[in-house]
């Protein structure tokens, strides 16, 4: 996977294997406000650590 045109790693172990979803960001701060944002989740398949982008950031391989 690739944001900005980088390969993305994990912050916490440095790993480069990843699975995704569509997640809701909310931004209002209430959950059916109609503010929130789509958002992608993309999760490190080595630690877990759930790394989290506003839709389109995230690009594969």
């Amino acid at each position: 996977m690739r944001v900005l045109d980088r390969p993305l790693t994990c912050v916490v172990c440095a790993g480069d294997r990843f699975t995704e979803r569509s997640i809701t960001i909310i931004t209002s701060g209430l959950a059916n406000s109609g503010f929130n944002k789509s958002g992608q989740a993309v999760t490190c398949a080595a630690c877990g650590y759930i790394h989290q982008f506003v839709t389109g950031s995230v690009s594969p391989g």
